[in-house]
């Protein structure tokens, strides 16, 4: 009995080794199966990236096919709808003096819609220009 209690530290110490050892090997075996998994899914992502020559081919053959017009600048982006808050930018735009192209190109609009949109505001404010039963409106001082 009295060697059992001597050897209670060493026994102590060799089960917490063990379970150590245990706990590191189903790390290690699971730090694998990552690994596995990591490099499998790199050779995924190199199979789709392998589209992108692919894709600059395709830009350069729809480059060439679209004829350039001088003056006429193509956009990548997608321009911003006219929609109440840039039609009323645009008004106001125009009204404080700035031409349409510079309001184009700072709205992101193409230039012939908001040219289509002065002009239209234009002849649908003619009529109150114009005051009741066509008479002049006086001109402010």
């Amino acid at each position: 009995m009295q060697l059992a209690i001597n050897l209670l530290p060493y026994i102590s110490l060799a089960i917490s080794l063990v379970a150590f050892l245990g706990l590191f090997s189903a790390l290690n075996r699971k730090v694998e199966k990552l690994r596995i998994r990591l490099a499998k899914f790199e050779a995924q992502m190199e199979q789709t990236t392998d589209l992108s020559p692919a894709v600059g081919e395709l830009k350069k053959k729809i480059e060439e096919l679209e004829p350039a017009a001088p003056g006429i600048e193509i956009r990548t982006g997608k321009p911003a709808s006219l929609n109440g808050t840039v039609r009323s930018k645009v008004l106001k735009m125009h009204r404080l003096g700035q031409p349409v192209e510079r309001i184009a190109d700072s709205l992101r609009v193409p230039k012939g819609e908001v040219d289509l949109l002065v002009k239209v505001h234009q002849i649908v404010m003619r009529p109150y220009e114009q005051g009741p039963a066509g008479a002049e409106r006086p001109e402010a001082s």
